[in-house]
């Protein structure tokens, strides 16, 4: 009946909590309106979650899968964000996220570094009022501060590794370049004992190719001190 009422309302789509995530009957009645659901998962497992999004998928309609555990407030130890990304790997057309139960934002921040889309806490606006959610609920200060955390957050992750154009100038100084440390003579074998490896790393070669030259013999004299160049060597 409250879902018939909403659907006459004309909302653009539905938030299922928890604790109707195994009733499937109820779900497929949601999902045949044809637009988006997210459903909470808190006390259900994989099996149990596969059937409603078999049901989203029979329909063809987006839906989010939102990670929660049902205690409030929710420790920290139980909030398990791990099951979050299990939930992303399980159903690789979701968009997945966090209903957090605690007491802080620290939960958010963490999920959203996992690959959390959506959230959700929930709101007060006063944490002075009675209730029984108030201690896990946020204020305004603390909704502006997952806000802002959130988005700096989303900002940083992704990526990959390697270094980015912006690091040249510290590459420059903080890389070591292959040095010699003794007068050698074209014709000399290159080894420990008059090469080394030293700040800046602005020589045509890097100290990472250093056990690479020894052994090699110099096409070159090459003073004490001097960085070595692709020429000087055999």
């Amino acid at each position: 009946a409250a879902a018939d009422r909403l659907e006459a309302m004309g909302v653009c789509g539905y938030k299922i909590g928890s604790g109707e995530c195994n009733n499937y009957p109820l779900i497929e009645h949601i999902a045949a309106f044809g637009k988006p659901i997210i459903l909470s998962t808190g006390m259900n497992d994989l099996n149990s979650i596969r059937p409603a999004v078999e049901i989203f998928r029979k329909y063809k309609i987006p839906y989010a899968l939102l990670h929660t555990t049902n205690i409030y407030p929710t420790p920290n130890h139980l909030v398990r964000l791990g099951a979050m990304t299990e939930l992303a790997e399980a159903f690789d057309d979701a968009v997945v996220g966090l209903s957090d139960h605690t007491i802080t934002n620290h939960a958010c921040f963490g999920a959203v570094a996992l690959g959390a889309s959506i959230l959700e806490r929930h709101f007060t606006d006063s944490m002075t009022r009675e209730g029984p959610d108030i201690i896990n609920s946020m204020d305004p200060s603390a909704a502006q501060d997952l806000i802002l955390g959130v988005n700096i957050i989303f900002e940083e992750r992704g990526g990959s590794k390697g270094p980015v154009d912006e690091e040249l100038p510290t590459i420059k100084f903080a890389f070591a370049s292959v040095v010699s440390i003794n007068n050698i003579k074209r014709g000399e074998i290159f080894s420990k004992d008059n090469l080394w490896v030293k700040r800046p790393g602005t020589g045509e070669i890097l100290a990472e190719e250093y056990e690479s030259i020894l052994g090699k013999r110099a096409m070159n004299d090459i003073l004490s001190g001097q960085q070595l160049k692709l020429e000087d060597i055999e």
